[in-house]
């Protein structure tokens, strides 16, 4: 008669790979607890507290003015040098994006709704600030030629859009100032670019970044 098969051939013995699992799972945890360390490190060396807490943070989508999110008007940036024409134009440009998004809640609510009122007040901050810092008496008196002509010609247009701001009563009023604040922008861009290199020492930089500016307005409009 021959022998009986074990029990141990007719059933593994499971704790074996079960144990092998278990090993494979916690050299697995080990590596990716390294990783995670030496992650944690490098981003701590790059003051990475902040940095994990806007990684961690819940997202919160906030409605802003289009393009304003562009545009850098940061009091470091409008009180570096005499660069006051490249400000400008940032400040010009917030204003009248500021405006425009103002009016479709005016439309809706009327202009003495808190989101149109906000907005009103964005664009005569960013016209203050233009006026008292970057188109300071001071500051124009550094410039010369055509460069400081364009900066004139834009301390006048920038006071009589802020009266046309505060003049905002109704809808209509603001469809005037918004289109009026897209005017003046529109011009001061293009007396920008007809203002000679020799004469504009800043110029370099703001006509890149206008011409970027111009590039994606292209790019809106065509996919709008």
């Amino acid at each position: 008669m021959p022998p009986k098969p074990s029990l141990s051939k007719l059933f593994p013995n499971p704790v074996g790979p079960l144990r092998k699992i278990l090993r494979e799972g916690r050299e697995q945890l080990s590596k990716a607890e390294g990783d995670i360390r030496s992650v944690a490190e490098e981003l701590q060396s790059l003051g990475g507290a902040r940095l994990l807490a806007g990684l961690t943070a819940p997202v919160v989508e906030k409605e802003a003015p289009p393009e304003q999110n562009e545009i850098s008007t940061s009091p470091g940036s409008i009180s570096k040098g005499t660069a006051c024409l490249p400000c400008s134009r940032d400040h010009l440009s917030v204003t009248s994006s500021a405006l425009s998004e103002g009016i479709r809640f005016a439309r809706d609510k009327g202009v003495k709704d808190h989101e149109v009122m906000r907005r009103v007040r964005i664009a005569l901050d960013e016209l203050n600030i233009m006026e008292r810092i970057d188109l300071a008496p001071e500051e124009i008196a550094k410039l010369k030629g055509a460069e400081k002509d364009l900066a004139d010609w834009t301390l006048k247009q920038s006071r009589d859009l802020r009266h046309a701001i505060t003049a905002i009563k109704d809808v209509e009023t603001m469809e005037q100032a918004a289109a009026r604040a897209s005017e003046i922008t529109e011009e001061f861009m293009s007396r920008l670019w007809a203002v000679p290199a020799e004469e504009c020492v800043t110029c370099g930089e703001v006509r890149e970044r206008l011409r970027e500016f111009i590039e994606r307005r292209k790019r809106q409009t065509m996919s709008s």
